[in-house]
């Protein structure tokens, strides 16, 4: 199946977790608004996230290592916390699209299911919940241009895209990323817009790493 096939459509809205394998991972129409019809999405027995108290720095156990300088603490135009959900139809079908967590695995493969993006003050943190699989590091804004750097996965390595955000959707391009592992990173990136939704009031209760700038 070619990557334009697999993106062929993006289902943002959907109560993931209370979705069963047995019947497939189903999703709801495209939709731009924040939160809407995601409440419970996820369901894990895993305790959630932290709720800060207002807006707040993130905890310094989420800072990303520092392989390269890392960037000042400061707003950029892209920070927000960001979701897409991909069926399983999109990802193959029961054969190919099953999530399943591999430790070994390459990084960055994408499966069905909910994958969130929280952009924060030169800090990036990316989650696809079901296969658990996780990414972190820092990353730079000038103008429309965005660079992704000291990713665990492709540490000293520096990824350059372009960005876009329109009606709350967030889109990257890729200009260069010589991240290993057969362009999968860039593929992640760049498979389907990322939504801006508010997390605060979305009814999702786990964010990695934190749902920043929440009222417990």
């Amino acid at each position: 199946m070619t990557l334009a096939a697999r993106a062929r459509r993006v289902a943002v809205g959907l109560a993931v977790g209370a979705v069963a394998f047995a019947g497939g991972l189903v999703a709801g129409g495209e939709g731009e608004s924040p939160a809407a019809g995601v409440a419970g999405a996820s369901r894990s027995s895993a305790p959630p996230s932290p709720v800060a108290t207002g807006p707040i720095d993130l905890p310094p156990e989420a800072e990303p290592y520092h392989y390269r300088p890392a960037p000042p603490r400061e707003a950029t135009p892209v920070d927000g916390s960001y979701m897409r959900v991909f069926t399983l139809e999109e990802m193959g079908g029961r054969d190919l699209g099953v999530p399943t967590h591999c430790l070994r695995c390459v990084p960055y493969s994408v499966d069905a299911g909910m994958q969130t993006l929280l952009l924060h003050e030169g800090r990036f943190y990316l989650e696809h919940q079901i296969n658990e699989f996780r990414a972190l590091g820092h990353y730079t804004v000038e103008g429309r241009r965005i660079v992704f750097f000291n990713d665990v996965n492709c540490s000293r390595i520096r990824g350059t895209y372009s960005w876009a955000r329109r009606a709350g959707r967030l889109t990257f391009d890729l200009i260069d990323d010589p991240c290993p592992y057969v362009d999968e990173r860039s593929n992640d990136l760049t498979l389907a817009p990322w939504s801006l939704i508010d997390v605060c009031h979305s009814g999702i209760e786990r964010w990695y790493p934190v749902r920043v700038g929440c009222v417990a």
